[in-house]
């Protein structure tokens, strides 16, 4: 029983995710200098909930002070992990760039009710951005999802986040253009509901 015991447990460690992070202050387009894991080693990915986080907080600073998490350049990242906000609880940014994800179920983001900044950027296979993606999230004022290969976008993707003011959709299959302003939002949308909808005008 015991033998069993701890091949379970081997087998549950190996099949976590873990994030192995630089601690750091770091600012982007629309987010001021913030307190950031950043990480371009993503281990045991397997399994598809984060289950352990390293590295070294800066002096007089702990999880809790966290407020950007950026995964950048994990080539056999596959999918953006479950339970980031059980070490994260205080996050108001994510960006997972130049990763392998090449599917969104809509659910990812449903924990993140603080979320404001948000960035998937560089995912060459990625093509369709679902409706649901930001139903709980409905404080993002900056979206960036440039430089994917999208083809698809949930025709009210962006429509109810009231506090939206920038959007970023450049370099992709059907949409290459980007809005700053209201009337540029109002101007994307349309945009994207002509231009890449699953079943498109005309």
């Amino acid at each position: 029983m015991k033998i069993l015991i701890l091949i379970f447990a081997l087998i549950s460690v190996t099949r976590a995710v873990t994030f192995n992070c630089t601690f750091t202050m770091h600012s982007s387009t629309n987010l001021p200098s913030i307190y950031t894991c950043f990480t371009q080693t993503v281990s045991n990915i397997n399994e598809e909930t984060l289950t352990a986080v390293f590295g070294d907080h800066a002096t007089g600073k702990s999880f809790a002070d966290v407020g950007f998490v950026y995964v950048n350049r994990v080539q056999s990242l596959t999918y953006i992990p479950n339970g980031i906000e059980n070490f994260f609880p205080n996050l108001i940014a994510l960006q997972f760039s130049s990763c392998n994800i090449s599917t969104l179920s809509g659910h990812e983001l449903d924990a993140f009710n603080n979320l404001k900044w948000f960035a998937f950027t560089y995912q060459s296979n990625f093509e369709r951005v679902p409706e649901s993606l930001f139903a709980r999230t409905p404080l993002i004022q900056t979206a960036f999802f440039d430089n994917n290969n999208i083809k698809i976008v949930g025709e009210n993707l962006l429509t109810s986040l009231s506090q939206l003011t920038y959007a970023n959709f450049g370099a992709n299959s059907c949409v290459n253009r980007g809005a700053t302003n209201s009337s540029q939002l109002s101007a994307l949308i349309e945009y994207l509901r002509t231009n890449c909808n699953e079943f498109p005008c005309g």
